[in-house]
């Protein structure tokens, strides 16, 4: 996620349904899949909301995030991690 978030695309629905895992020569490592709604940079801007709710960040279930006036931050996004982390 780290990667792909420094080089420009926006996944912005970690969920349970978007996280898998592999073993790769023994080791196992996570994907994130479901690239869907993602987007190339900062590309979503006012009202425009993507994300499975009960994942969501906190900050982007507000008044003002609804009113578009909240960005999309990578901490959003690891907020999103930890709620699926509390999920399973």
């Amino acid at each position: 996620h780290f990667v792909l978030w420094t080089n420009g695309v926006r996944h912005r629905d970690v969920s349970p349904s978007n996280l898998m895992y592999r073993i790769v020569n023994g080791k196992i490592v996570g994907v994130l899949n479901d690239f869907d709604l993602a987007s190339l940079g900062d590309g979503v801007t006012g009202t425009e909301r993507t994300g499975t709710v009960p994942f969501m960040a906190l900050d982007l279930l507000t008044e003002k995030a609804l009113r578009g006036e909240v960005k999309h931050l990578y901490e959003h996004d690891a907020e999103s991690f930890i709620w699926v982390l509390t999920w399973i």
